[in-house]
């Protein structure tokens, strides 16, 4: 244990915590230590940022500026651009080593990346040991980005034997600001409210940020969770530089509320990833006894092996340990601002600023100090990786669905950015029933490198030692992409790279009398969008139907989209130009049409295919809204389909002309702040030919308030599941741990041929559930559009009794409203930005919802029905 390790604890670890907590202001000494010399060519923080480290907050254009100071004044530093953020802020890269090792980089990388290449043997004498140092990926625990500033002066300007040595054996990446737009506002909010007499009250307003905080990227997602998810392009950018270089130390700098102390991992020991080496946890132990040792030096509070897990590998201070390296979580507490009251003192910001600096001393002298030992970790780890590879039950996983090359090549580009390969099957090939067809499936073998996270990736492990989770306890790539997968043994013909997209179908556009394209590509709503964006006429189909080209018969499904000449308001020409454009850009095949009769199906003129109207959407953000499954939306919305989102506050919903929209959504969140009169004016919008969508707690308040016509299951169902009688008060947290559904994958059976469902493959399909959201059965048949199946758990922890209450039970509903329609989703269709495989239910419920004719009520339902057939 960490415990017995430490060697000794001095009487300074006893002071408390917020001991510098008058002085705003502190000069290098407080930070510094004095073991070493600092080489005076070397310009000081406070000559760039005009202030001293710690009196106001840096913002990303002071730290940028700072960075290519010292890369401009060390030889010991370079500096590149690796990326750039979605308001494009760069992210920078700091190589710090000797400068003997920066006249032959590309030699030590190699040498370096031995240690990572099975097929390689690696010297640990001569192998350098690299670290990857990165600092506040919550912008708002901003004390990790301004210690990254002493950080980089230190390693530009310390002079000494230890200096040198450490950086003759080593490589430092160092990563100022893994989140420079969250930074940016976070520090715009904090020094905008700073007075020149510090407050420290807990409620003032530098303390209490606005519903868009400085926590979240451009989007407002939260950066930590999207390390092996990668859509966003910072986390492409560092993941590149970590497989670039194969680091065995990263470093991941947070902050957490202003009434702890200081954490380091190792974190509480039963929650490690059960695919992660025990040996990681050693060497995290050996570390956390280095940072120890430097943080009783200068008095400070720490504990170690109470909180966090290191489970999912999503996050920074995770996604390391299954790739022969270690990576560690710092968490201080918080002056959230300047200075701030807590149960220990006031908190002060140079304070905060000085622990996580220590704890990047201790981190890379204590990494350098058992050099031999990562190094022959990482070599161990990747060795043992390809031996279980070579002694498994199988030989690799096929993926692949032909309905859809978009979503299969989306999951291929995450692999590649991980450095998994994976190889285009040409020919068709069935395994355990599923076909896999030539061109759109692929091939993962498990020998190769990075066979440990591709078995975190692909992993539907359902036990687990601890049943308590920080974050989510499934994840499985492929069901978020509703992509199949099968494991495979035996011969299979592969391409001879990795990594080739999918095969496509493609088809010229000639002079015809209409265009069509199939609704199953994960882009075709974007591509509808763009037409409607540009003014084009389009229709949209409730039936399939089949025409004759050039290429033979053609089937469109339900949902197909058809451009016909007629009705076009500009020069035909010109809409087959706009068409052949947009197309090529989604990657979506055009068939082009000679008639509008058709040998199978609805012809071309039928009442079943319908004009489609440009949307206009409004999204309710502000108090009570949940940030993220907005920022999701947004997202989604806006890079994925091309929709301009209205935002509109609750707070400014009174005064809103709900007019201007065509659909409202509503996502998680509580909406208790919608009185009676905001009610009534939704209701009636609704009726007037609205559509409202809710999803988990925007579809609860739409159905406590009578738009969605379903019950939700009552809380007191899953509580009374749980026993209560005679547990001891050390079972409290395993009894809530139990009852909580910890972000697992659910399967649900859907109906194919409701709107909401068009261009969707199958009549199986994994959804993503964290909480216990779900509706009892509706009064009409044909307003449950899909329902969790018999068998729901397909991936994570969901304790059986919460299964047994879920099962069969209706998750997604839609009806009529007066001329309106209301959809509800039990569920978070779009998580994280990666469950492609739902996501485009947003779009169904947009485009679609007008085709949406069932009422909630039967009688209601029978009379809309009877009189459509008389309308026919």
């Amino acid at each position: 244990m960490l415990k017995r390790m430490l060697s000794r604890v001095t009487a300074a670890a006893l002071v408390i915590v917020a001991l510098p907590s008058m002085a705003a202001t502190k000069d290098l000494s407080y930070y510094l230590p004095q073991d070493v010399s600092y080489n005076p060519e070397i310009t000081k923080p406070k000559d760039v940022l005009g202030y001293q480290v710690g009196e106001w907050h840096a913002r990303p254009e002071q730290i940028v500026k700072y960075m290519e100071v010292l890369a401009e004044e060390s030889d010991r530093i370079t500096l590149e651009v690796t990326g750039r953020t979605h308001e494009q802020r760069p992210l920078l890269l700091l190589t710090v080593t000797s400068e003997k090792n920066h006249e032959n980089i590309d030699d030590v990388r190699e040498r370096h990346l031995a240690a990572a290449d099975p097929s390689r043997d690696a010297d640990p004498d001569n192998t350098p040991v690299v670290m990857y140092m990165g600092y506040s990926i919550h912008g708002d625990e901003s004390s990790g980005s301004n210690a990254a500033i002493l950080f980089a002066y230190y390693l530009a300007a310390a002079e000494g034997e230890a200096v040198d040595e450490l950086l003759n054996d080593s490589v430092i990446l160092l990563d100022p600001a893994f989140n420079p737009d969250g930074l940016a506002r976070f520090a715009q909010w904090a020094n905008q409210h700073r007075s020149q007499n510090l407050v420290a009250d807990p409620q003032h307003r530098e303390h209490v940020q606005p519903f868009i905080r400085g926590r979240v990227n451009h989007y407002w997602f939260d950066m930590n969770r999207d390390w092996l998810l990668l859509q966003h392009p910072e986390s492409r950018a560092r993941i590149a530089n970590f497989q670039k270089w194969k680091p065995n130390v990263l470093t991941d700098y947070h902050e957490m509320g202003t009434n702890s102390t200081y954490f380091f991992q190792p974190g509480i020991p039963s929650r490690k990833n059960p695919l992660t080496p025990d040996e990681n946890v050693r060497l995290t132990e050996i570390l956390a006894a280095e940072h120890a040792d430097s943080l009783d030096d200068i008095g400070s509070l720490y504990y170690t092996e109470e909180s966090f897990d290191d489970f999912y590998y999503g996050k920074g201070s995770t996604y390391p340990d299954i790739q022969g390296a270690v990576g560690i979580l710092f968490e201080q507490a918080s002056s959230r601002g300047h200075l701030q009251d807590s149960v220990n003192g006031e908190v002060s910001f140079p304070f905060t600023i000085r622990n996580q600096f220590v704890a990047s001393l201790s981190t890379i002298y204590g990494t350098h100090k058992n050099k031999s030992r990562f190094i022959e970790f990482q070599e161990r780890a990747y060795d043992e990786g390809m031996e279980a590879a070579q002694k498994a039950k199988f030989e690799g996983y096929l993926i692949g669905d032909s309905s859809d090359p978009s979503r299969v090549e989306g999951l291929l580009e995450i692999f590649k950015q991980h450095g998994i390969k994976a190889y285009r099957v040409e020919k068709d090939i069935e395994q355990n029933g599923t076909q896999f067809k030539a061109g759109s499936s692929y091939y993962i073998p498990l020998a190769q490198a990075q066979y440990g996270l591709i078995q975190g990736i692909f992993s539907t492990r359902k036990n687990f030692p601890n049943n308590t989770f920080y974050d989510v306890s499934g994840w499985t790539l492929p069901l978020a992409f509703n992509v199949p997968f099968e494991t495979h043994r035996g011969r299979i013909q592969i391409a001879d790279n990795a990594w080739d997209a999918p095969k496509r179908k493609t088809s010229a556009l000639t002079d015809a009398y209409a265009y069509a394209f199939n609704w199953n590509d994960y882009f075709a709503p974007g591509l509808l969008q763009e037409l409607l964006e540009q003014n084009i006429h389009v229709r949209q189909t409730t039936k399939p139907f089949t025409v004759e080209g050039e290429q033979g018969r053609q089937e469109f499904s339900a949902g197909s989209i058809v451009v016909p000449k007629a009705y076009q308001q500009r020069e035909w020409r010109d809409v087959q130009r706009r068409l052949a454009t947009a197309a090529k850009e989604k990657g979506i095949q055009v068939t082009s049409i000679e008639t509008g009769l058709t040998p199978e199906g609805v012809d071309l003129g039928s009442r079943n295919i319908q004009p489609v109207e440009k949307p206009s959407v409004m999204m309710l953000t502000g108090a009570g809204v949940n940030l993220y499954e907005a920022g999701e939306t947004w997202y989604y919305l806006d890079r994925h389909v091309g929709i301009p989102l209205s935002m509109v506050d609750t707070e400014r919903l009174s005064r809103a002309d709900l007019t201007r929209y065509s659909h409202i959504i509503m996502v998680d969140g509580h909406y208790s702040n919608l009185d009676k009169q905001l009610r009534k004016k939704i209701q009636n919008w609704v009726s007037q030919g609205g559509t409202i969508i809710g999803q988990r707690g925007g579809a609860e308040w739409l159905a406590e308030n009578g738009l969605l016509q379903t019950r939700f299951i009552d809380d007191a169902v899953f509580q009374n599941a749980f026993a209560k009688k005679r547990l001891s008060y050390e079972e409290r947290d395993d009894f809530y741990a139990e009852q909580r559904i910890a972000g697992a994958i659910f399967s649900m059976d859907v109906d194919t041929s409701h709107p909401l469902f068009f261009g969707f493959p199958r009549d199986q399909m994994p959804v993503f559930k964290n909480s216990a959201a779900a509706m009892e059965e509706p009064e009409s048949p044909f307003v449950s559009v899909a329902r969790y199946s018999e068998q729901p758990l397909i991936s994570g922890y969901t304790d059986e009794r919460n299964r047994e209450i879920l099962k069969g039970k209706t998750n997604i509903a839609a009806h009529r409203l007066g001329s309106g329609q209301v959809i509800g989703f039990a569920d978070n269709i779009n998580f994280r930005a990666y469950f492609w495989g739902t996501a485009k239910l947003l779009s169904n419920a947009i485009y679609l919802a007008p085709r949406i004719q069932v009422y909630a009520k039967k009688l209601d339902d029978k009379a809309a029905a009877d009189a459509a057939a008389e309308a026919h």
